[in-house]
């Protein structure tokens, strides 16, 4: 004939793994139905967004910058995984943007077994201002690898030479 409201605290297990949308059901602290029996109250999660982490489904994502000379010679780093340190071995030569996984190392899968992953990529970073010195060490370096250091001439050559077959 009518329903009273009663504030009741208790707590809730929230499983490992769970994603926002999942519905957590705990029993009999529902609603009170006129026959005295306890229905069932129903949570919806929703995950909280991480500034650093990036998740997708079980998978973490990461963006981790790294200095362009770390990359021209190679570097191990530690970085932060879930559970602790993870070390990360970036080999010389890496591309911007490289991913690099490591299986199992993500977010519990909560309605199977096992983890996703954790998947690193990697952001190469220049400097925003360079001393004097530091571009004369860089203009040394350049002249050191010749014309590698202008792989675009090559490309401009081939398109000179297919153009002057058109006019020939």
């Amino acid at each position: 004939k009518g329903y009273s409201e009663k504030n009741e605290s208790f707590k809730v297990d929230i499983p490992e793994g769970v994603n926002s949308g999942n519905r957590i059901r705990v029993g009999n602290k529902g609603n009170i139905a006129p026959n005295g029996t306890r229905g069932d109250l129903y949570i919806q999660v929703r995950v909280k967004k991480d500034k650093h982490f990036i998740r997708e489904d079980d998978d973490i994502y990461i963006e981790i910058p790294i200095f362009f000379t770390q990359i021209a010679l190679g570097t191990t780093i530690k970085i932060p995984g879930l559970k602790g340190e993870l070390e990360l071995k970036i080999p010389a030569e890496t591309q911007d943007k490289k991913h690099f996984v490591f299986k199992n190392a993500g977010v519990k899968k909560v309605n199977g077994y096992g983890y996703g992953d954790f998947i690193v990529q990697i952001k190469i970073e220049y400097p925003k201002t360079l001393t004097q010195e530091q571009k004369e060490l860089l203009e040394k370096l350049q002249d050191s690898f010749g014309i590698q250091s202008s792989p675009y001439q090559d490309i401009f050559l081939r398109m000179f030479d297919k153009v002057k077959k058109w006019f020939a």
